[in-house]
């Protein structure tokens, strides 16, 4: 009997005694002494036991997302160790709120000696029959450039994205002032007050959009965050509350737990709605700079904290609070390559959030027929009276009806997920074209959008 490529008992040799195979409990330390020796600035640095602890706590059984048969491995069998291997984290991100189950692959790594031999294209083949079985409508990388496009991945949505303020630069208390907010640490009894706020943040508030994706976070990893990872990984955050004099809770701050270079890293925050963020945002960038001061650092030589980065993407009503200073810098984002292994279907499935989308615009009410080419393969897209009839894959056939718009293999999906507009593709990219009647439903269903994706780690 032939065992699928997700099943845990799944083995293939790849010749030179190199055996691909999922993971189990006892791979625990090879993996991560791949790892601590892989990733590494340079060769002559110690062991980077911060991977391997976080290693270990992906491996342990104990977090929420992962498991230990999860890693994707290849094992050169005439010595027993681990030479490659990449792990698939289970995470949700909602689209306009719609959940969508999503894969997350992560850290890749191959030993020098066995690169170039396709040990990782083999790796993500297993990662990607895992996540099919799972039934996951995409799958989503934090990685390096160009390499995960390989695999079929296409940059489709920011990443990152901040404004850096100079500690020297925060506005100082006036003499005699009490301090209206401070920040202190949330307790496990605190934590569904932050996950209202998180949810509330990423429906927008202070004048900001809601965001077109968003991740969300499950009950089970805010505790496996506060009481169950081990602090020297990283991974994860600090969760603090912002509370007035009263001691009532106003806002939460999401913080890095260690500093890895002169930023101290705000990886979310969110506020009552009543709230003027210029009323409280002060206070607590005096807290954040009070806490940059003693928060544990990565490395012994880490620099001293001299600035805040708020790391809430490429815009955030909170910038409108900074007033526009010149001393502010702005760090662009970067990318999460995004793969959606079916389109039809994920388009199916997000068809509420693209029907009210149409239902909001200027052909409210849409009946028609649009194709759209990819070159390779492509789509056909069917409306009846504003709502989603069809999306099945369709391919151009010689002398067949012509497409109405076309698009790159893998372009769509910056259209797909907001992370571009129509005009910007088709400036981009002259082989990105659409008729009218194409143009201006795919406007309407796909515009772009403010979307931040939270990892989870």
């Amino acid at each position: 009997m032939s065992i699928p490529l997700s099943d845990v008992r799944y083995r293939r040799t790849l010749g030179d005694g190199l055996l691909l195979r999922w993971s189990i409990a006892e791979d625990t330390e090879r993996i991560a002494a791949l790892y601590s020796y892989v990733f590494r600035d340079k060769p002559d640095e110690p062991l980077n036991e911060r991977i391997a602890l976080w290693t270990r706590d992906l491996l342990s059984g104990r977090h929420p997302l992962i498991g230990p048969h999860d890693f994707a491995v290849v094992e050169d069998t005439r010595d027993g160790r681990i030479v490659a291997s990449t792990c698939l984290l289970e995470q949700t991100w909602r689209y306009e709120g719609i959940a969508t189950p999503v894969g997350r692959p992560e850290i890749v790594a191959s030993l020098p000696g066995y690169r170039n031999r396709g040990l990782i294209r083999a790796i993500f083949e297993l990662i990607h029959a895992r996540s099919a079985a799972r039934e996951h409508l995409a799958l989503g990388i934090t990685g390096i450039p160009y390499y995960y496009r390989q695999f079929g991945y296409e940059y489709a949505l920011d990443l990152g994205g901040s404004r850096r303020i100079p500690l020297s630069e925060i506005p100082r208390l006036k003499e005699g002032a009490s301090e209206p907010y401070r920040l202190r640490p949330a307790t496990a009894a605190e934590l569904p007050l932050v996950r209202q706020l998180y949810a509330q943040e990423c429906a927008g508030t202070h004048g900001g959009d809601a965001l077109a994706l968003a991740t969300q976070i499950p009950e089970e990893y805010w505790a496996w965050v506060a009481d169950g990872q081990t602090p020297a990984t990283n991974a994860g955050w600090q969760t603090w509350l912002v509370v007035d004099t009263a001691e009532v809770p106003v806002g939460y701050v999401l913080t890095a737990r260690r500093r890895w270079d002169e930023s101290l890293a705000v990886r979310s925050c969110g506020f009552r709605r009543d709230l003027p963020l210029t009323a409280v945002w002060p206070s607590v960038l005096r807290g954040l700079a009070a806490l940059a001061q003693e928060l544990p650092v990565v490395r012994p030589n880490t620099p001293p904290a001299t600035r805040i980065a708020l790391e809430l993407g490429r815009e955030h009503p909170l910038y409108a609070a900074l007033n526009h200073d010149r001393s502010i810098g702005v760090n662009p984002p970067y990318a999460w390559y995004v793969r959606v292994p079916d389109v039809p279907r994920f388009v199916r499935h997000v068809a509420p959030a693209l029907e009210e989308r149409l239902s909001r615009s200027a052909v409210a009410g849409y009946s028609g027929e649009l194709t759209l080419n990819f070159y390779r393969d492509g789509l056909r897209l069917v409306f009846e009276q504003g709502r989603l009839a069809a999306a099945e894959q369709w391919r151009t056939e010689p002398w067949g009806p012509e497409a109405q718009a076309g698009f790159p293999p893998l372009v769509f999906l910056q259209l797909l997920f907001g992370h571009r507009s129509l005009a910007e593709l088709r400036d981009a990219y002259p082989d990105v074209w659409a008729n009218h009647e194409a143009a201006t439903v795919l406007e309407a269903i796909f515009p772009k959008r403010r979307s931040w994706v939270l990892p989870l780690d």
